[in-house]
């Protein structure tokens, strides 16, 4: 529900709606090191869409999703749902690919949040136990 006003907002449901089509997915790996020296890696799918506006020409747009989004799993030949601008069909709305980000997005607040709040118990602890 919260979506749909916000695509209302934004102007989102009047763009044309349009099948895009996944023209390219590549797994990116990077590498990072930890503290005690040890590397990790994290990954991410770079995907490039297109689509056909009205005027009959191919647009095409990248984004990056990271291992965790459902769009992750998307492969070359795929087809999704988007919605562009008529007016500058080179802008695009994909609302799963928003999905994606907001859900990362409060995954990553709520762990702060949690790591916040243990933070405050322990020093909370350590101040009421020096009296």
């Amino acid at each position: 529900m919260l979506i749909e006003i916000w695509e209302r907002l934004r102007g989102y449901d009047k763009w044309a709606e349009a099948d895009a089509k996944i023209e390219s997915s590549d797994v990116e790996q990077t590498p990072y090191t930890n503290r005690d020296g040890s590397v990790s890696y994290t990954w991410a799918s770079g995907d490039q869409i297109a689509w056909i506006d009205s005027r009959g020409e191919k647009q095409c747009a990248d984004f990056t999703v990271d291992d965790e989004s459902p769009l992750y799993q998307l492969v070359g030949g795929e087809t999704v749902k988007i919605r562009y601008n008529p007016a500058k069909p080179e802008q695009y709305y994909f609302r799963d690919l928003l999905r994606s980000r907001v859900r990362r997005f409060f995954q990553l607040t709520f762990y702060t949040i949690l790591f916040l709040a243990v933070l405050a118990i322990l020093i909370w602890l350590k101040i009421s136990t020096r009296r």
